[in-house]
């Protein structure tokens, strides 16, 4: 048996009807929005933030920030009294030889390298890449207990894309190792912004306190790393440079 001509147009408003739940009921579950499909232009996290519970967590929270370049979070896991150190024989630390390089300091670098800031351009794309299983192990400097002070070294695999212009791309390669020393909450300095936002002197959180850079300057990399910084790219690649840490995060800072 057929509809009836009376009863087309009531069929064609279920159906029509269905498919606008459904459509909807999609949306709601966070699939693709077929009316809006660029919601955002923003960077948005491709894993959860790692919780800073324990001397590896804050490490692993370090290593996510710069994977999704999130210099919000980046700006919660350092003391007030945080110290970079740079590398042996690193030019780049000449100009912090009298002036220590400080959280504020280490923000507004990274943060022009994550974010951009004026003139100077954001990052296409950051790749960091430490070591999956980390040990913790007591802080070695004097007057330091290891119930409240810790200390982690991490293989460092860095590789930073900036857009240069003109249809270039400035490769910079990172690698060797990071020593981080880490406090627990309760025994940390907790920058005055961050205690305005309500942290606290928490036992279950930790900071890092200090951070010094082990990585290789220009003539330490080896060839298996040469040829990752000339992965294809839409642009040409400059010939990718291998610099330090902190050599990166003070180009990022100029």
């Amino acid at each position: 048996m057929t509809a009836s001509r009376s009863a087309l147009p009531r069929l064609a408003r279920r159906s029509a009807a269905t498919l606008l739940i459904g459509v909807l009921a999609l949306a709601a579950a966070g699939c693709f929005n077929p009316f809006a499909p660029l919601v955002s232009r923003q960077r948005v996290a491709s894993t959860q933030a790692p919780i800073p519970s324990s001397p590896a967590g804050v490490v692993k929270l370090f290593e996510w920030c710069w994977q999704n370049q999130d210099i919000a979070r980046y700006e919660e896991i350092f003391t007030d009294d945080y110290r970079f150190a740079f590398a042996e024989g690193d030019s780049a630390g000449q100009p912090y030889q009298q002036t220590p390089y400080t959280r504020e300091t280490e923000l507004t670098n990274v943060g022009g390298l994550f974010v951009g800031d004026g003139d100077r351009p954001a990052a296409r794309s950051v790749t960091l890449n430490l070591d999956k299983t980390m040990i913790s192990l007591p802080d070695p400097r004097p007057g330091k207990d290891p119930k409240w002070h810790r200390s982690i070294r991490t293989h460092v695999d860095l590789k930073i894309e900036i857009d240069r212009g003109s249809g270039s791309i400035d490769a910079q390669i990172v690698v060797g190792n990071a020593l981080f020393f880490l406090v627990r909450g309760d025994s940390a300095a907790i920058p005055p912004e961050l205690i305005a936002r309500g942290f606290t002197r928490d036992s279950t959180r930790w900071w890092i306190e200090r951070w010094e850079d082990e990585t290789l300057a220009e003539g330490g990399s080896s060839p298996a790393m040469a040829e990752r910084g000339r992965t294809a790219a839409p642009t040409p690649l400059l010939p990718p440079r291998f610099i330090t840490f902190g050599q990166a995060k003070v180009e990022a800072g100029r």
